[in-house]
């Protein structure tokens, strides 16, 4: 029985050709790349998710760094800047930051080796289409890279008032930041094929659901929310310091003006990006895109297509600086010498974040080519 790759960009349908080594499957409708060769084997993934997982158990039983300020040294790890936020009485940060930090990745990497331990020994795993529908949602919310930058911006802007020394936490974290990037590749598409390839019984292929017309009011809830939100995460201060000299609190732009002071004109241009730039576009780009939509365009369907995908890849890196904002309070306790506290803001930019993705998860581009009059269509 001959196997279909759909494509997720238009919803057209092709009928699937084993590739070699130097060819890859892309929609002649869309341009959205369908398949890929894969030179990596199951067994060879099943280390990469071992390896990964040593790591991210290794980067979290230690500490990240040791902040040295006048004498007093204070050692933290991630989950001691959870602690900290819950503390505080920011408990929905906390348990978000938790869960795409450490949890979900956690849990991503659970479902892999359940996953490729049969494969490697050529057995179809328990479970498979649940373990393979987990993937595809984990794999988004896995932020463990945005995570490793917001410590590296965390240095920067501790670097002028206290000495910083990485520990093994943190190389940990680099090695397995590294290998849950190439994981990330990884989605039930891409392992159901692994699997037929290897000649093992997958089961009979379900036929795709065309995608819902329902999603566009829900996309415009979501997108309505985040806007709001999104005054308050800019209006209200993202973290607080009390110490010696007196109290004060930082909005997101205060930070990115504090670091241009300071001299850090680079780590100010990618908090810039990713805490303003990027929320904004995303709200942008997603309201255009429901819009056109909704109105049944017919233009540009294919660039409106890759801008989806984009905006999709980008979501998660708006949360850099609520990982900064943890990671600084985790770092500087130093009872009323100094410390420094998450604030509202915090909350806010979270929620944002979240609804913003949520927002780009539930919108189906397919919609648009099917409004737009383009059926799905089978092609040899």
């Amino acid at each position: 029985m001959a196997f279909h790759l759909h494509c997720h960009g238009c919803g057209a349908r092709y009928e699937r050709k084993k590739l070699r080594s130097d060819e890859w499957a892309r929609c002649s409708r869309c341009g959205t790349v369908l398949e890929t060769y894969s030179v990596l084997r199951p067994d060879s993934w099943l280390a990469l998710c071992l390896s990964a997982l040593i790591g991210l158990i290794f980067a979290n039983a230690f500490p990240l760094a040791i902040l040295d300020f006048q004498g007093l040294e204070q050692s933290a790890g991630f989950l001691d800047a959870i602690r900290i936020t819950w503390s505080a009485g920011y408990e929905p940060v906390a348990v978000m930051t938790f869960a795409v930090g450490f949890f979900f990745p956690l849990l991503h990497l659970l479902i892999l080796l359940w996953i490729f331990i049969p494969l490697a020994v050529m057995k179809i795993p328990g479970h498979i289409e649940l373990a393979l529908l987990a993937v595809d949602h984990l794999r988004r919310w896995c932020m463990v890279p945005v995570l490793l930058t917001g410590i590296l911006v965390s240095a920067f802007k501790m670097a002028d008032f206290a000495s910083l020394s990485l520990q093994p936490g943190l190389h940990s974290l680099i090695f397995s930041t590294l290998l849950l990037t190439a994981i990330g590749t990884l989605d039930s598409h891409k392992i159901s094929l692994m699997i037929l390839d290897l000649g093992l019984p997958l089961g009979e292929q379900k036929a795709v659901k065309p995608p819902s017309p329902a999603m566009v009011s829900r996309t415009w809830a979501l997108l309505c929310a985040a806007a709001v939100m999104y005054i308050p995460a800019n209006l209200l201060p993202i973290m607080s310091t009390s110490g010696v000299t007196g109290d004060s609190s930082h909005t997101i732009m205060g930070g990115i003006i504090e670091l241009c002071e300071m001299g850090s004109w680079d780590v100010a241009a990618v908090v810039f990006i990713a805490s303003m730039v990027v929320p904004i576009f995303k709200l942008v780009a997603l309201a255009l895109l429901v819009w056109q939509t909704q109105q049944g365009h017919v233009n540009q369907l294919e660039q409106r297509t890759r801008l989806y995908v984009f905006v999709e890849i980008i979501g998660q890196w708006s949360m850099l600086d609520v990982f900064v904002v943890l990671l600084m309070s985790a770092l500087v306790q130093f009872g009323s010498l100094m410390s420094i506290q998450p604030s509202a803001g915090a909350a806010a930019f979270g929620a944002v974040v979240v609804l913003t993705m949520l927002a780009a998860m539930g919108f189906d581009p397919r919609l648009a080519w099917r409004r737009a009059g383009h059926k799905g269509f089978l092609k040899q």
